[in-house]
């Protein structure tokens, strides 16, 4: 997909035509396969108090407020406290967990958790689910970090804690030789009451700068699909495995257990946001980190294949986003709308994957310091939750809405990249290196 001519260039190339003709084919492509599969319903529904509480009541947001009521949960007062997860419980408990420590990557970071049975507007005291040091079954030596977490509940009700490890490769007088998530792991311990007590720690994939940021899906005709990435490599892929299979941590069996792996063509993507489509695909959103905007791709998981992914017209300043369908349908995309930083969260919404029109600011810019990384999860009674990162990674806050604050945000179209940059005139000076989809995918 690509933008106007450039006002400088009065006559194109040959190369340069064809290489527009090209893309924009591809983005048609996806455009008129996409319009078959549109999500059938929302993500599945899936410890000091609160030092701000929400309005109490119903736990409903007036449609007529112009941002969503805010708490902020437990989160030690110094230090960073980012990458958080979210899940609604069968129990009617969200649980969120996130990484908090002095400094990210640092040796004493652990991830806490806390939950709320009230819809958010209380929460309870943050306990440790990961402490540092901790190691894993068959790992070689103490973790030196931990990161990211991501929440997910199997197919015979064990809530699994999945999170980001910094491996340490300690060498004599040297020291540590990794210090940052290019040494990356993805670990997991699980739970089998549902959060208020964790298992021994388990290695899921031991690809090296391996990480987890989006939600897990848990699709009973496929299995429990991890998006995942690399962080030295900027290239993302699914892991397919049964999370309900993975031995407990001692037994005999190898670890990491079996799985599939399905990459996504092309690189500088990472940290996919996964949403399942009615017909069985996923659609996969990616932070840029080119800082241009968020691109997309469809995966099959059954046929193990992704297309490419091709660039929306939602901008991205190098954060990643959060996927959601709502009751009528549409994808939403929790984002930090421009190019220019992480001062605002904005909801949009797209038909298509690729199209995306703007919706209403959920966090004002300047209001909460640099806002990242939103996790979102729908309770029973109908309300959409969304955790993230505020004041520069060092709180983490809760917002909540109804579908009525939903649809009033979607048909406002009020909010726009405040930093004024036009992602169309971005994408068409560099049109002629986007990957495009291909068309044998969609057949």
């Amino acid at each position: 997909m690509t933008g106007p001519i450039p006002m400088r260039s009065k006559k194109l190339s040959s190369g340069r035509f064809a290489r527009r003709f090209v893309a924009a084919a591809g983005a048609a492509l996806v455009l008129a396969h996409l319009a078959a599969c549109l999500p059938a319903s929302g993500p599945a529904p899936g410890p000091a108090a609160a030092t701000r509480a929400a309005p109490s009541g119903s736990g409903t947001a007036d449609p007529t407020a112009s941002t969503a009521p805010e708490t902020r949960l437990p989160a030690p007062e110094d230090g960073v406290n980012h990458g958080p997860g979210l899940i609604a419980l069968p129990d009617g408990r969200l649980l969120a967990c996130w990484y908090s420590g002095s400094a990210e990557a640092d040796a004493d970071v652990r991830i806490l958790c806390s939950d709320s049975a009230d819809g958010g507007d209380q929460w309870s005291p943050s306990v440790v689910a990961v402490g540092p040091g901790g190691q894993a079954a068959g790992a070689a030596s103490p973790n030196k970090s931990v990161g990211n977490a991501t929440l997910l509940l199997d197919g015979r009700g064990t809530l699994w804690l999945i999170y980001g490890v910094i491996r340490r490769w300690d060498w004599p007088v040297i020291g540590t030789l990794c210090r940052n998530w290019r040494c990356g792991r993805v670990d997991a311990r699980p739970s089998p009451d549902l959060g208020r007590h964790w298992g021994p720690a388990v290695r899921l994939d031991d690809d090296t700068g391996a990480l987890p940021r989006g939600r897990p899906l848990h699709l009973p005709a496929i299995g429990d699909v991890l998006p995942l990435y690399h962080e030295g490599g900027e290239d993302s892929y699914l892991r397919i495995l049964d999370m309900a299979a993975v031995p407990a941590a001692g037994a005999s069996s190898a670890f990491p257990p079996p799985s599939r792996t399905v990459p996504v063509p092309g690189g500088g993507i990472i940290e996919p946001a996964a949403l399942p489509l009615a017909d069985g695909r996923i659609l996969l959103m990616f932070r840029d980190n080119r800082r241009i905007a968020v691109r997309m791709a469809i995966a099959d998981p059954a046929r193990g294949a992704v297309s490419p992914a091709v660039p929306t017209d939602l901008a991205n300043p190098g954060s990643p986003v959060e996927l959601f369908a709502d009751r009528q349908g549409r994808i939403v995309v929790v984002h930090n709308p421009g190019t220019g930083g992480r001062d605002a969260l904005a909801l949009a919404w797209t038909r298509d994957g690729v199209h995306v029109r703007p919706g209403c600011v959920l966090v004002p810019a300047g209001t909460e310091g640099d806002v990242a990384y939103p996790a979102i999860a729908r309770t029973d009674d109908g309300i959409w939750h969304v955790v993230y990162s505020s004041d520069g990674k060092r709180r983490i806050r809760h917002r909540r809405f109804d579908d009525a604050w939903l649809d009033r945000c979607l048909a406002s179209g009020e909010a726009v990249p405040h930093d004024g940059v036009p992602v169309q005139t971005i994408l068409d000076k560099r049109a002629g290196s986007l990957p495009l989809p291909n068309a044998q995918f969609f057949n």
